[in-house]
């Protein structure tokens, strides 16, 4: 009896141990999974059945097989289920919603049943994920049910072809990735001031003159594109090529022609599209002349002819029109938008808007379309309940379109937009917020608590976006910024609310689905590892079980050939360590320095005064240049005041700060420690205050500074803009920068003035805004004097950047600039002092 016991005990063991081996790992989240003891094993003959409905996507279907199994099936094109097959049926009776399917394997073979064809397809890559999670042996499938639909019906993905052009076969591939994921809807940003990206027969030059830019081009280099012809267009051939491609793998194409505004490649290629003004205004990113005149009746005709192309090309229901950032001051000009205001009675230049968007509605729909636009199209007056509010600038933006009784789709920059920077340090725009794929993860597209059950329903999905002003380097880039993001976006719009779970998801993520998207061939962004100095020893904390650390120790980012870290590092001189994890020769995590403990915290949502007094001696090991931080934990946690800083050198005041900061500023204020000594003791004060019941939680770091900050001048040739003046490049301040009020041209130059010579072992000199490759410098030279007259030639600029290797104590730093950059403006940066 005891024996039989034991058995059971083993066997029951062995069950759970095969299930736990069986870790599917699927993203996004099955509404329903249920898993079971035993595998299926593919026979080496085995038959795939596709339903004939969806015969158009069997060699798809069939391909992606073979390649992730390495077993070549036979295909049968049917709607019968045969034992020790796969097979893939459409059931319209099924009762699980649109783009729903099931998923059933057992001993006798495997079965899909899709809802729809995009059904089928959405469980089809559900098999592929379970031939590839970790715990799964190649040759077999568990044995599992599933039932699984999306939350969403709008699953989307925008990329920009415009700024940066992306050929035929990157644009398929990145829609391979999104069906992967069960996205289903692909908008492609096609036009902007940049390039126009679609041939259109009627007007021919906006594809061969506006497809193009550089020296002898209508539009001018921008965003990386250097002094040679940049660019190109898809033929409408290509057009219905990648629609067809996409539908096969239940995808839709949604495309977006860029109007009234950003049209800068239109009114390049065909002038008299443009307002006739005497004064140029700018657009937000200062663009002149990019945008349609609405008062020339003419131009009407032109967007039916566009119009009628794009309906022709594309068979989704929506064509996007755009309406964002339009430079409403251009029209203020304009002699011809001036009398339909005065014919229409209108009293502001958002009223000429929507009369335009009134008029293009009446095109779209005409070809059998809806419209959709960005969320400004919302003001100056209704529009056709029929038109999609795609709501960008926010959260409120969208709550505002479903009470106008729009659908809407939820796409807030500040979690969604994937050209946001994904860290401090990272290359991208940071005007949103800093999202990396936890943030994204977090973005919950309802708001229930501003809308009522039936407003709810009128937000119709979630989207992301990839600008491509920054995507030009480094290599591969785009898909950097995309994943692993977009695996968050994914599990937002398809999975349930409920099952949202970070520390589920990222263990799915790590384990399983990082190796999948490698096998797809994508260069995604790895996790970081974070690095952790006390008592003179540094400590590494890997971002996920098995994870590849690499590291420098000469202030360098690690590179592939770098030592890899398995024990504490013994060291003095933390700040030259560098550490990035590293998953294969071409995808790793960005390079992070080491960080110290935080020298106090709260976490307070009530009212109250908190006074510290903290001892840091242990934080301070040296002298230099120090900076306080005072870092909110998250963007909902920034209430609150800090005032009365002060430090202390046994206890004696170095220096106090006393005017009052809010915690949501990040002050980031600076100390002076000269006189360092290992056995002194040092303190710092501060007092923060609550003034309302807010959540308020904070870390506070003190840091050295790496580089020297010598009292300087600077002078320049150049206009500065008042809000961004000369002087914010003396104030060592990494996000100050100068902004010029026009671009840079041959002769311009700046020069930096120390007061008494700098003795360092090199100067870094950058141009643009910090973090960003806009506005730089892209013809010119570094200059250096010992005695501040004479000038030794450094180094040439090379993407914004230069640096010099002084041998002496140097008095002076100079730019040179030998050509326009072709930007609107230029901007510089505080030089960069090495010790």
């Amino acid at each position: 009896m005891m024996k039989k016991h034991l058995l059971f005990i083993l066997f029951f063991l062995g069950f759970l141990n095969d299930l736990q081996a069986q870790k599917l790992d699927l993203i996004p989240k099955p509404v329903k999974i249920e898993q079971k003891a035993g595998v299926f094993l593919i026979p080496p003959s085995v038959q795939i059945i596709v339903d004939k409905k969806a015969k158009k996507s069997a060699s798809f279907i069939s391909e992606k097989f073979l390649k992730n199994t390495g077993v070549s099936p036979s295909l049968i094109i049917g709607n019968k289920n045969k034992k020790n097959a796969i097979t893939l049926l459409v059931d319209e009776k099924m009762s699980v919603p649109a783009d729903g399917y099931t998923l059933n394997v057992s001993k006798t073979g495997m079965l899909i049943k899709g809802k729809s064809i995009n059904g089928l397809l959405n469980g089809f890559q559900t098999l592929l994920q379970i031939f590839s999670a970790k715990e799964v042996k190649k040759g077999t499938i568990p044995f599992v049910e599933i039932e699984d639909y999306p939350r969403f019906e709008w699953r989307g993905m925008m990329l920009d072809v415009s700024r940066q052009f992306f050929d035929k076969e990157t644009v398929k591939n990145y829609i391979d990735w999104l069906a992967a994921h069960k996205m289903n809807i692909f908008h492609w940003h096609l036009t902007d001031d940049n390039g126009w990206r679609i041939e259109i027969k009627s007007m021919p030059d906006l594809a061969l003159k506006g497809g193009f830019r550089g020296p002898g081009e209508v539009l001018l280099p921008s965003y990386g594109s250097g002094n040679k012809r940049y660019g190109g267009f898809y033929t409408q051939e290509e057009i219905k090529e990648v629609v067809e491609y996409a539908l096969q793998r239940g995808v839709s194409i949604m495309p977006e022609i860029e109007i009234p505004g950003h049209s800068r490649a239109v009114t390049a290629s065909y002038p008299e599209i443009g307002c006739v003004t005497t004064q140029e205004t700018k657009s937000v990113q200062g663009e002149v002349k990019n945008v349609w005149c609405v008062g020339r009746e003419e131009n009407y005709e032109i967007l039916d002819s566009i119009i009628k192309e794009f309906s022709q090309m594309f068979p989704f229901e929506y064509i996007h029109v755009a309406g964002d950032e339009v430079n409403r001051a251009n029209w203020e000009q304009c002699p011809k938008c001036k009398a339909v205001m005065e014919k229409e009675g209108y009293t502001d230049t958002f009223q000429l808007q929507n009369y335009f968007f009134r008029r293009i509605e009446k095109i779209v729909e005409k070809y059998g379309k809806k419209s959709a636009g960005w969320n400004e199209i919302l003001k100056g007056g209704e529009l056709s309940p029929k038109t999609e509010i795609f709501a960008w600038q926010g959260i409120s933006y969208g709550i505002e379109s479903v009470k106008k009784g729009h659908t809407t789709i939820m796409i807030p920059g500040q979690y969604t937009y994937f050209d946001m920077a994904q860290s401090e340090n990272e290359r991208g725009h940071r005007w949103a917020a800093i999202t990396d794929t936890k943030r994204v993860y977090s973005f919950e597209p309802i708001p229930e608590k501003d809308l009522s059950l039936k407003e709810q329903k009128l937000i119709k999905g979630v989207q992301g976006a990839l600008w491509s002003e920054y995507l030009d380097l480094p290599a591969r880039f785009m898909e950097y910024q995309s994943y692993p993001r977009i695996t968050a976006l994914s599990e937002i719009a398809w999975s349930k609310k409920s099952d949202k779970n970070w520390e589920d998801f990222y263990s799915r993520l790590t384990n399983s689905h990082l190796s999948r998207l490698d096998n797809m061939g994508i260069a995604f962004r790895d996790f970081p590892p974070t690095a952790l100095y006390k008592n003179g020893s540094i400590t590494v904390t890997l971002p996920y079980e098995g994870a590849i650390v690499r590291y420098d120790g000469d202030g360098k980012e690690p590179s592939n050939n770098s030592p890899i870290y398995s024990v504490p590092i013994q060291t003095k001189e933390y700040e030259k360590y560098m550490f990035r994890t590293f998953f294969n020769d071409n995808v790793s995590s960005p390079a992070v320095k080491v960080d110290k403990l935080p020298v106090a915290v709260w976490n307070t949502s009530k009212v109250e005064v908190i006074n510290f007094s903290q001892n840091i001696s242990e934080n301070i090991d040296k002298n230099g240049i120090w900076y306080l931080g005072f870092n909110p934990t998250s963007d909902g946690s920034t209430s609150g005041f800090i005032k009365e800083v002060s430090l202390f050198e046994n206890d004696k005041l170095i220096k106090s700060y006393t005017a009052e900061n809010t915690l949501k500023s990040k002050s980031r204020l600076r100390f002076v420690v000269d006189n360092y000594k290992e056995k002194n003791k040092y303190r710092l004060d501060f007092i923060f205050e609550n003034k309302e019941a807010k959540e308020s939680s904070a870390k506070v770091n003190f840091d050295c500074s790496p580089y020297q900050e010598p009292e300087v001048k600077v002078t320049s040739s150049m206009a500065e803009n008042p809000k961004f003046p000369i002087s914010r490049l003396e104030d060592y301040n990494i996000e100050s920068y100068l902004r010029t009020d026009v671009p840079c041209a041959n002769g311009d130059w700046i020069l930096y003035t120390f007061k008494n010579p700098v003795t360092s072992s090199k100067i870094d000199v950058s141009t643009g805004i910090p973090h960003h490759p806009r506005f730089i410098i892209s013809g010119g030279h570094v200059e250096y004097s010992y005695n501040g007259i004479d000038f030794i030639k450094g180094d040439a600029f090379d993407y914004g950047n230069a640096s010099i290797y002084p041998s002496n104590a140097v008095k002076a730093v100079k730019i040179v600039i030998t050509e326009t950059n072709n930007e609107p403006i230029m901007a510089a940066q505080d030089l960069r002092i090495n010790p």
